[in-house]
């Protein structure tokens, strides 16, 4: 399979809502009022990796960053389906920065992305955090 190749991005910061973290996009404006509180649980979902990742006393696996991050999303689509709001997990992945290959195992100091994406209601969510570097 072949990857895109890092040059041919142009990155730059995610606007981020500032209470909530929630990347401001324009697929925001098909969530519903009450579908609104609930869509950024991708971006704890997402910080959640990034944290067990980089966490210096005790790294994790990606593969345990994720599934650790696909239970956040999953208890929180359980809470929504009570107010009448269905979420349901989409993916979650971690990619090297320069060879956008999946990263099995500890990142070791590797640069690397964690993007995701789930569905409130009818809105495709997509959103990625960058670890251990910025742009």
């Amino acid at each position: 399979m072949a990857y895109p190749c890092s040059e041919n991005f142009h990155i730059i910061p995610t606007t981020r809502h500032p209470i909530d973290h929630l990347a401001l996009s324009s697929r925001n404006a098909y969530l519903t009022s009450s579908e609104r509180p609930h869509a950024p649980t991708l971006h704890r979902a997402l910080s959640h990796v990034r944290s067990g990742l980089t966490s210096p006393s005790n790294p994790i696996t990606s593969e345990s960053a994720v599934q650790g991050a696909r239970e956040i999303i999953e208890t929180a689509a359980q809470n929504a389906r009570i107010k009448g709001v269905e979420m349901k997990y989409d993916y979650i992945e971690v990619f090297d920065k320069l060879t956008f290959e999946p990263i099995e195992g500890e990142l070791r100091g590797r640069e690397a992305v964690v993007a995701g994406a789930m569905w409130v209601g009818k809105t495709r969510l997509i959103d990625n955090l960058l670890i251990g570097w910025g742009v």
